[in-house]
């Protein structure tokens, strides 16, 4: 081989290691996402409340028993978790990476699980009960699962009301199929009829799994709506933001970060784990802290 074939063997090998380097620290190193979220209706005392949302795990492990990741949670000492789905994935994964990190959370914080297509697509597969399983052992491990159900907490006096909502997995459709196809689409009566309304005098957190029915979610009235499922768009470009969902609309409307509609927030992870597209590109794994505060009304606006 001759000095400049080796040369460019060598140019070659070094930019695919570089490339190597790069997605390994892409797709395994935590980056924390902080956020404040105003609430109209929190009492003062309740300023400060921190949550930890995550979702899309979809069985990744960071560390053994997932200890780099319940020690990334334990530093931003939250007072409860928050999951928007797919804590396990539908291809070959039992759940066991979820109920680690629970495990070596040790019951520290609160935890409230909502379920992503992830789950419904294996609770629907009748050749094993996977999904049954797995459902035991989180709930043994003493996660509360909301499968279309309403779990209450006090905190300094002031009520929460926490919303597990359950979609339909053809409400993951795209947006081509929900217009041929009548109920594809998820509407606020739907959420009525699963969830009950919002309870007057609370703080209302919804865990939609999917945030394509941002607008549905807010005509039923939460405060504060967590959602996962698009994986930060896969791909993250810069000024354009995620580029893909996984029913294949391109730039997805809600990617990651958070979104307002009246008195409405929505914050939409990233997510921490891979599906389908096994890869993440400008768009770390992530964990995000929401910190509430009392919205501020001046005295004009009274």
């Amino acid at each position: 081989m001759g000095k400049k074939a080796a040369r460019t063997m060598l140019y070659l090998g070094l930019i695919a290691l570089a490339i190597s380097c790069f997605l390994l620290y892409s797709n395994n190193a935590i980056k924390i996402s902080r956020f404040t979220v105003n609430i109209k209706e929190l009492p003062g005392d309740c300023a400060g409340l921190r949550i930890v949302h995550i979702s899309d795990l979809h069985g990744k492990t960071f560390g053994r028993q997932n200890r780099r990741l319940a020690g990334a949670i334990n530093r931003l000492e939250p007072d409860l978790i928050l999951v928007s789905g797919d804590m396990i994935d539908s291809h070959s994964d039992d759940g066991s990476a979820f109920i680690d990190l629970l495990g070596t959370l040790a019951g520290r914080y609160p935890v409230y699980c909502s379920l992503g297509n992830h789950e419904q697509i294996v609770q629907g597969m009748t050749a094993s009960d996977r999904y049954g399983h797995f459902v035991k052992r989180l709930r043994d491990s003493g996660a509360i699962l909301l499968d279309n159900e309403r779990a209450e907490i006090e905190k300094n006096g002031a009520t929460f009301g926490i919303y597990g909502l359950t979609a339909m997995l053809y409400h993951y459709s795209s947006e081509e199929m929900a217009e041929i196809w009548e109920g594809a689409g998820l509407k606020a009566t739907f959420i009525e009829d699963q969830l009950g309304p919002p309870q007057d005098g609370e703080v209302t957190i919804l865990l939609a799994h999917n945030p394509k029915y941002f607008q549905e979610y807010v005509r039923w009235g939460p405060d504060l709506i967590c959602a996962g499922h698009i994986h930060g768009g896969v791909i993250r470009l810069p000024l354009l933001g995620g580029l893909l969902s996984p029913d294949l609309t391109f730039f997805p409307p809600y990617s990651a970060g958070l979104y307002y509609s009246g008195e409405t927030t929505m914050h939409v992870s990233r997510g921490l784990g891979n599906s389908v597209i096994p890869f993440r590109i400008l768009n770390r794994p992530d964990l995000s802290l929401i910190e509430l505060k009392p919205l501020e009304i001046p005295e004009s606006g009274r």
